[in-house]
């Protein structure tokens, strides 16, 4: 059933009910915890939606022959994004015997040590308490996500908040292709995909009312031109009231560099995490490494 079928049905449902209880028809769809549980779960079933589509084409790493990885090949690391493998997934995975949680330490024994898994992306319940518990409310607001890749922020964005622009910049040509395609199938009109390097894109950024940067640099770049991103970053996001949204902390990622926040520059924004309250699709350790800040 399309939209305008639903409308049609709905509006026959309406001429349908007794004249006296379409007013308490009414006040139900505005205000029922049900209506807003179904509302919140259809985002989640769209985004879960594209990521099977995605799970199609794209490796489970997330990662394209077409880009490079630092450390990509490292016996101990396994790179899984978890936009497209939820973690209910990759148990299947390891039951079926494709992956494995661990990885042998002493070749031929049963001494095992956990592998690091590396996502370079959110997943879908992660992106769904960024938007509706971390972040404040978006309405009019522009969004940029720095690094894009698959766009599941650029989607998720789309779906929960009222912004007026979300704008994804990607380099890669691969990735712009693919959110292209998704952008379009969804008829996500407010997104815009900019294939470009970061650092050509200041005037951009100093649009921008929040800007996300989810382990943009650190697996991808030299140590030379992740400096050289901060920089640019530093440089652009200078208008009072700007949020900056990262993981890991800016104080982590410029720790692996040597390098100093700009004196004065931001300060974090807390924000509390009921862990009572976080689903178990969502990983806690995951949620905790989200960092918020605001341009002073």
């Amino acid at each position: 059933m399309n939209l305008n079928e639903a409308k049609q049905k709905f509006s026959e449902l309406l001429l349908n009910t007794k004249a006296e209880s379409r007013e308490d028809l009414i006040n139900f769809l505005k205000n029922s915890e049900e209506i807003e549980d179904f509302i919140s779960d259809s985002h989640v079933q769209i985004l879960e939606s594209i990521s099977e589509q995605l799970r199609s084409v794209v490796p489970c790493s997330g990662v394209l022959q077409s880009e490079s990885i630092v450390n990509l090949d490292d016996p101990q690391t396994e790179h899984i994004d978890a936009f497209l493998f939820p973690d209910d997934v990759l148990d299947d995975f390891c039951d079926e015997g494709k992956m494995s949680r661990h990885y042998c330490s002493n070749c031929g024994s049963k001494k095992t040590q956990k592998l690091d898994l590396v996502s370079h992306s959110f997943s879908v319940w992660e992106l769904k308490w960024l938007f509706t518990k971390i972040l404040p409310p978006l309405a009019n607001k522009v969004i940029m996500d720095v690094g894009s890749r698959l766009g599941c922020v650029l989607y998720a964005a789309a779906e929960y908040t009222n912004a007026s622009k979300i704008i994804g910049v990607e380099l890669n040509p691969d990735f712009c292709a693919l959110q292209n395609s998704i952008i379009e199938q969804y008829n996500y009109d407010k997104i815009e995909v900019i294939q470009a390097d970061i650092r050509t894109q200041d005037q951009l950024l100093k649009s921008c009312d929040v800007v996300i940067l989810n382990n943009v640099f650190e697996h991808f770049q030299s140590p030379e031109d992740q400096a050289k991103c901060w920089d640019v970053i530093f440089g652009s996001l200078r208008r009072k009231g700007q949020v900056i949204v990262t993981v890991p902390s800016l104080q982590e990622s410029l720790d692996e560099l040597k390098g100093q926040l700009p004196d004065n520059w931001v300060s974090e924004i807390e924000w509390e995490l009921d862990e009572e309250l976080v689903p178990d699709e969502c990983d806690l350790e995951s949620l905790k490494s989200v960092h918020l800040y605001q341009v002073l």
